[in-house]
């Protein structure tokens, strides 16, 4: 594949330069023949990508030497490298790159590019290798061919430009009284540096170690003296302590898991986090078995027990991080016990509700028994007129429930089991339909199976309380048009319109005769609403129901636009302006009922907070609720969302704006495969796309 650099952009004032820290990515050069693609963000200079011919790799590996010769230089931060991103840094400006196949097409790919803005800016030594940098503890490691005296010369020089000086040791001591800094390093120097007048940014220690190789290894980290010694408890996960600082976190399993385990990176000295778990732990029952313990320099391995668990903890550095594992098992008599508690209690709970069962049978059975004393043999059952069913459904039946696509009847009955029985040995053999006996023929139970050319159908007939319900299956009820047919209960008269009572409520009413009713409510933690939602299943007819709300919202001051009105004979949807805002209202017919979504939004309330979209745009927040960082990718831009972004702690999540329609979301946890879901979303709405705590599953909640 040919190499070109594109062009920068001619003319005009840039939104961000190189003076505020952030690289117009629209000038950084790509591959030849890319295409841009547009994205939906106010900050095009911020963001952008590209679409061209080639696979992942070649375009990783060409637009690595594309920057590399306009002067970038390639970073990883610690612990994060991935197969599919990299990192760039050029004087005061980074960038960050993620490559993707463009969609199923492997011949094709693309890359997207995201300014990053460096909090901590530390130079690269020239020729410098294996570099590992993070701009915001600050870290640096790499490792250079220079000697030791002209390495220390070039940090000197560049870090005194930045703001930089050397620490003494009188100042260390005088803020921190436990500060050692005059060690000494074989074949190397170790010195510190301090931030003129930045009493925020702790200081710096510079270690330079000169290899058998004639190679310098460079560490630049923030002085172990400065990190806290002392660490706070944050928010357990799992049932295990972590503490309140952390760079990243996760858990597998829960409090109750038989087995669960807890990992953590944490910017401190082990000896501090070592003395944070062994305190927490303690005030939670675990004991430490000091036979099992090791500790040494950089690493440590402890093993804890408590009543019902064992656990095991390793503990390790990684360039300035401390690395945690916890495992937890449950002990093997524990779960001997629960196994056995839980099987007992099933075994009452089935008895319990078979008792139950054949007690509500029985008192059904005598009920029907005295009726049918009292009134004589029970009347042979009649097929229902109108019924639209490919078999006949007798006329007592009720709820019926029939969907030919996947060839499936259900209803319910006030006939005994016995009549229904009848009712289908009788009328199937009419049908043409050859009837198969079965073992379950009982008065409480029936299963009939019929069968006709190369067509079967199964029924079950089963006492359930005062009513029979009646399911059946099979190809014989497939590809069969079932037409919209308004019933009373008993199924056999088109429900005649009623005056529906009002349950009171003054600001979302619903008829007294409903089955169901729900209110639910949108909004972002701590906040006012955005959005009100009444969902309601009312047994009356649709005009019943249109009639009522008419009414009623009208006599709350709500206007209807009756232009926008669509009424149908199985549905309805009208628009009002409410009190509050714009409102909807929609109904539908059922299975004999109809069901109600009302839902009001609140664009004051919205533009408070701030997350009112664009007219005609979508607007998306993004949330995470697990321990660990991820990346998310919709519409082919991928922004990172922090651990605990868009809780009640910190409900400011980042936010994205997009046309109207469906969309692929792509969740990307360190060190696990990519997970994709799909949203579909309407002009006008905001959701909150919630990613789960297991880092993987998005959970969509509609906010306006």
């Amino acid at each position: 594949m040919a190499l070109l650099v594109s062009t920068a952009i001619a003319g005009g004032s840039l939104a961000c330069r190189a003076e505020d820290g952030l690289v117009d990515v629209r000038t950084l050069p790509h591959i030849e023949g890319a295409m841009a693609r547009p994205e939906a963000t106010k900050y095009p200079n911020l963001s952008a990508s590209y679409f061209g011919a080639g696979n992942v790799a070649d375009t990783i590996a060409n637009t690595g030497k594309l920057l590399a010769a306009d002067g970038w230089i390639a970073y990883t931060p610690p612990l994060e490298g991935s197969d599919r991103s990299r990192w760039y840094k050029k004087g005061a400006q980074g960038v960050s790159a993620s490559f993707m196949s463009d969609g199923s097409r492997t011949d094709r790919s693309g890359i997207s590019y995201s300014s990053q803005r460096l909090e901590v800016n530390l130079p690269f030594p020239d020729r410098a290798t294996d570099i590992v940098y993070d701009e915001r503890r600050p870290y640096l490691g790499c490792t250079t061919a220079e000697t030791v005296d002209a390495t220390l010369a070039f940090f000197q020089k560049e870090l005194a430009t930045s703001g930089w000086s050397p620490l003494s040791a009188g100042a260390a001591e005088a803020r921190w009284p436990d500060a050692k800094i005059d060690e000494t390093i074989a074949n190397g120097v170790r010195v510190y540096f301090s931030r003129d007048g930045n009493t925020r940014q702790l200081p710096v220690m510079l270690t330079l170690q000169r290899s058998a190789d004639n190679k310098t290894s460079v560490e630049i980290r923030v002085a172990p003296f400065a990190l806290p010694q002392d660490l706070a408890a944050g928010p357990e996960s799992a049932g295990l302590p972590r503490p309140e600082r952390i760079k990243s976190a996760g858990t597998t399993g829960s409090a109750d898991s038989i087995k669960r385990e807890a990992h953590a990176l944490i910017p401190a000295e082990l000896g501090p986090v070592l003395a944070f778990y062994r305190r927490e732990l303690g005030k939670k029952g675990w004991v430490e078995q000091s036979k099992d313990t090791v500790v040494i320099a950089d690493r440590a391995s402890l093993a804890f027990t408590s009543p019902e668990e064992t656990a095991t903890m390793q503990i390790g550095r990684k360039y300035d991080l401390t690395t945690v594992q916890i495992d937890v098992q449950v002990l093997p008599s524990v779960i001997a016990a629960r196994a056995k508690a839980k099987k007992e209690a099933d075994d009452r709970f089935i008895k319990d509700a078979l008792a139950f069962g054949q007690a509500a049978i029985a008192e059904a059975d005598a009920k029907r028994a005295a009726a049918q004393a009292a009134h004589g043999p029970e009347t042979a059952l009649r097929a229902m007129d109108g019924s639209s069913t490919p078999i006949p459904v007798p006329d007592t039946a009720s709820e019926i429930d029939f969907d030919g696509a996947d060839g499936r009847l259900a209803f319910n009955s006030s006939s005994s089991v016995s009549a229904l029985a009848d009712f289908y040995r009788s009328g199937m053999k009419t049908l043409g339909w050859k009837s198969t006996p079965s073992v379950i023929n009982n008065p409480n139970m029936v299963v009939l199976n019929f069968s006709k050319a190369k067509q079967s159908i199964s029924m079950t007939a089963m006492q359930m309380g005062p009513k029979v319900n009646v399911t059946a299956t099979g190809s014989g009820l497939k590809g069969v048009p079932v037409a919209a047919v308004a019933t009373t209960t008993t199924g056999n008269a088109k429900s005649a319109e009623q005056v529906l009572e009002s349950d009171g409520d003054t600001d979302y009413p619903t008829p007294k005769q409903r089955t169901l009713r729900s209110l639910g409510t949108s909004g972002l933690p701590g906040g006012a609403p955005f959005r009100h939602e009444l969902s309601a299943s009312v047994p009356a007819g649709l005009d019943s129901v249109l009639a009522f709300y008419r009414r009623e919202l009208t006599q709350r001051q709500w206007q209807e636009d009756t232009k926008s009105a669509v009424i149908k004979p199985d549905s309805a949807t009208l628009a009002f302006k409410a009190p509050d805002g714009p409102a909807m209202l929609k109904l539908e017919r059922r299975n004999d009922e109809t069901t109600v979504s009302l839902v009001v939004r609140h664009p004051a309330e919205a533009t408070k907070a701030g997350i009112l979209p664009a007219l005609g745009k979508v607007r998306l927040l993004f949330g995470n609720m697990g321990d660990a960082e991820v990346s998310v990718s919709v519409n082919n831009k991928t922004i990172k969302v922090a651990p605990g972004v868009g809780g009640p702690q910190n409900p400011n999540g980042p936010t994205m704006e997009l046309p109207p329609g469906a969309y692929k979301v792509t969740i990307k946890a360190a060190g696990k495969p990519g997970h994709d879901s799909t949203i579909k979303v309407a002009a006008n709405d905001s959701w909150g796309l919630m990613v789960g705590p297991d880092g993987r599953d998005i959970l969509p909640l509609q906010l306006y």
